[in-house]
């Protein structure tokens, strides 16, 4: 059970991030094409609302049940903290602002903005949670503090 628990952890938690990698790319090259473009841009941003959740979701649910059932593990072991407060950062940062920078860079594809700009605010963005979640994979793997 540890094995398959521990693969589809590992499997979800490489789509949320590949999700990531290619969000960045396929917005990059969308907007770079503006009008060419049509209503790729807010479709992406409409599927990128339905992948994410459940990547994250399952990545989460995973987690939690090999805390509870892989004996050395616990709450307390620092890389279970560090993916607990990765969740927490990406749960709070999505809403309050990865959303509003996607609807920024769909309001400059519009015309209704400057696209450099709100692309550059995307990749700072972006960047900042694909490394939160390279942290998180880096304290999974090192088992740190453990």
């Amino acid at each position: 059970m540890r094995d398959g628990l521990l693969t589809l952890h590992i499997l979800s938690a490489a789509a949320w991030i590949g999700g990531g990698l290619y969000s960045w790319y396929a917005f990059t090259h969308l907007v770079k094409a503006g009008g060419e473009a049509g209503d790729s841009v807010p479709m992406l941003a409409r599927t990128a609302d339905r992948y994410f959740g459940p990547a994250a979701g399952l990545t989460l649910l995973t987690g939690i049940i090999l805390v509870l059932t892989v004996d050395p593990w616990g709450w307390t072991d620092a890389f279970v903290l560090v993916g607990l407060g990765v969740f927490l950062f990406s749960a709070v940062w999505q809403p309050l602002v990865a959303n509003k920078v996607q609807k920024r860079l769909m309001g400059a594809v519009a015309g209704e903005g400057n696209t450099g700009q709100a692309l550059g605010v995307f990749h700072r963005s972006t960047a900042l949670e694909l490394a939160t979640l390279v942290f998180a994979v880096w304290a999974m793997v090192s088992k740190l503090g453990y």
